[in-house]
């Protein structure tokens, strides 16, 4: 054996007993910075790996918000089609009543709609489709909504799709 070998012993307790001989104070010191430096680098591997998941079950989260918003949006064009004769009153309510479960949905996973019409015309939450000459309106305002625009926890989901008032 050499003198700088460790030596591992095995007691009858199946633990094992570490004794380091004849090794310098110095070797030992590497040694232990060695230690350390593995393990501040699993640490910082642990909290990327950490930050990388939740990010990544964000994007998917919003992925499948994204993938429901058409089913709002297929809802509230049925509930405005809809007629209010006696022989579509149950049809009407079964929307009705399946619209206000998909807004407890959106509710609970922190979605909200965006506000647009009257409001001022903006390129972060808002998709113009046409300019409609409208001379009694400030320019830049919406005038009508064509697709619904929803948030998530405060970050544009998918912008509402809009008409606004041009001279």
């Amino acid at each position: 054996m050499m003198p700088d070998d460790i030596q591992i012993n095995a007691s009858a307790s199946g633990e094992r007993d570490m004794t380091i001989d004849n090794q310098s104070p110095d070797d030992m010191a590497a040694w232990k910075e060695r230690y350390l430096r593995l393990l501040a680098d699993l640490e910082n591997t642990k909290k990327r790996l950490t930050r990388t998941s939740a990010l990544e079950v964000e994007a998917q989260k919003e992925a499948l918000l994204r993938d429901v918003l058409p089913v709002a949006d297929g809802l509230d064009l049925a509930l405005r089609h809809t007629s209010q004769d006696e022989d579509s009153r149950n049809i009407l309510q079964g929307i009705e009543m399946n619209r206000g479960l998909l807004e407890k949905f959106f509710v609970k996973y922190d979605v909200a709609e965006i506000d647009a019409l009257g409001q001022p015309f903006d390129p972060n939450l808002h998709e113009s489709i046409g300019m409609v000459p409208y001379p009694s309106v400030a320019p830049n305002t919406v005038l009508r909504v064509e697709q619904k625009g929803y948030l998530h926890s405060g970050k544009l989901l998918r912008p509402a799709q809009v008409l606004i008032a041009s001279r």
